[in-house]
């Protein structure tokens, strides 16, 4: 990966795309999404080798494999070792999965799979449930039932009626279970009880019932797009520790 930012950053080379004009447009957008401008220069594989012939300074290759023959992935080959260039295939329909992939060689074919997420392990499963027992029980114990009795006194000045408001939703399993919140229906929008987290405190019910998680469950992934895609893939304790204490300090964010 560093090899391939490196080459769509040499001012001085240019970062050759092989692919159709809306495969290359794609791609373009997407390095400019992610604030990368290379000196782009592009090729239909129509126009392959024969155009290759014209091209000097050349930093890296990133092609869409789709479109090319076997010869046209040979030519590449043989060029990009004469110019000293990296080679990359970009496979869109990669992307639309969203997960890590493993290649898997049988002779002259590869195999392409997703790599297990962490918490397809029983034993991280396991310790990702003890996690949610300690915080939430921790929580229940000492403070939650003070935060209950200010949060009871507020609500029940305003309106008559239950403190907790029930939301029927699904866990990941597709069983039906009540979410609690407190209920901030009768009170203004400005209030610090409507617009702070306070009101989702009692979802540490539903954690501690094993309903849901505190992370991404309570505490929401926010460091990056498809955060929750990215989270099952990198599980750790040590990820969960760090998404709760930043999350408690409002950066609920990875540097």
């Amino acid at each position: 990966m560093k090899k391939l930012y490196k080459g769509m950053q040499d001012p001085a080379k240019t970062f050759l795309l092989i692919g159709s004009d809306e495969e290359v447009n794609d791609i373009r957008a997407e390095l400019n999404g992610q604030g990368l401008s290379p000196q782009i220069q592009s090729i239909s594989p129509d126009a392959l080798p024969d155009a290759l012939q014209e091209l000097e300074s050349v930093a890296a290759v990133c092609c869409v494999p789709m479109a090319l023959q076997k010869s046209d992935l040979q030519t590449l080959r043989q060029f990009c070792r004469e110019k000293s260039a990296e080679l990359f295939f970009c496979v869109p329909g990669l992307a639309a999965l969203q997960e890590n992939m493993q290649v898997r060689n049988v002779g002259f074919m590869s195999f392409l799979s997703p790599i297990p997420e962490p918490l397809s392990h029983w034993w991280n499963r396991l310790v990702k449930r003890l996690f949610d027992l300690l915080v939430s029980g921790l929580f229940l114990f000492f403070l939650f039932p003070f935060i209950y009795i200010v949060a009871a006194v507020i609500i029940k000045r305003k309106s008559a009626g239950p403190v907790f408001s029930l939301t029927k939703e699904r866990n990941r399993k597709g069983k039906t279970f009540s979410r609690f919140d407190f209920r901030t229906d009768a009170l203004p929008e400005s209030s610090f009880l409507h617009k702070s987290s306070v009101k989702r405190m009692p979802q540490l019910l539903n954690v501690f019932m094993g309903n849901m998680s505190v992370v991404p469950g309570l505490v929401k992934c926010q460091f990056c797009k498809d955060a929750d895609v990215w989270y099952r893939q990198n599980w750790s304790l040590w990820l969960d520790i760090r998404i709760l204490v930043k999350a408690m300090f409002n950066k609920n964010k990875i540097e």
